[in-house]
């Protein structure tokens, strides 16, 4: 059986601190109040730093869910995940996050790798296509909701007790 592998990279600039975003990116439980494409998510084994997870998302038009393995370098903000479970002609799918601070900004890339069988036909364009547009979505989402968390806290940094000025406290 011959395979063909595809790669795609997706980057996104945030303007929130890199420990932040991390921090919404491992810990999926409030996905489905956030980024607005997840409908479940739960934690089925394992720890913060490598565990199991199903979830539910919407893409390319439909409900989609999916089981996958996650690893997480807290350190250098970093993660790799593998769906589990996949059946022909789609053999394999999997990739990283990575979260770099640059310039005051915070710059995130999503990888993605997946193999399908060769003569599968149109397959590996179609999961480009799904993959592209979700990994766009899924990226505008994460920025959206962490440029709104960046913010409440640094608003909240500024205010004292019972939501008084700092300054004037």
């Amino acid at each position: 059986m011959s395979l063909t592998t595809r790669r795609t990279t997706h980057r996104l600039t945030i303007d929130a601190p890199a420990d932040l975003i991390f921090t919404v990116l491992r810990d999926s439980s409030h996905w489905p109040y956030l980024d607005g494409l997840t409908v479940y998510s739960e934690r089925v084994s394992g720890d913060d730093s490598d565990h199991e997870l199903r979830t539910s998302v919407v893409a390319n038009g439909s409900l989609n869910s999916s089981h996958c393995h996650r690893v997480f370098d807290a350190k250098e903000h970093r993660a790799e995940f593998r769906q589990l479970g996949m059946e022909p002609p789609l053999l394999s799918l999997g990739g990283g996050w990575a979260v770099h601070r640059t310039d005051g900004y915070s710059e995130v890339t999503l990888d993605h790798e997946f193999e399908v069988e060769e003569e599968s036909g149109e397959l590996p364009e179609l999961v480009h296509r799904v993959i592209d547009e979700y990994s766009r979505r899924e990226l505008e989402a994460l920025r959206l909701s962490c440029e709104r968390l960046a913010l409440l806290l640094r608003q909240h940094s500024t205010m004292g007790p019972a939501g008084t000025n700092a300054k004037e406290a």
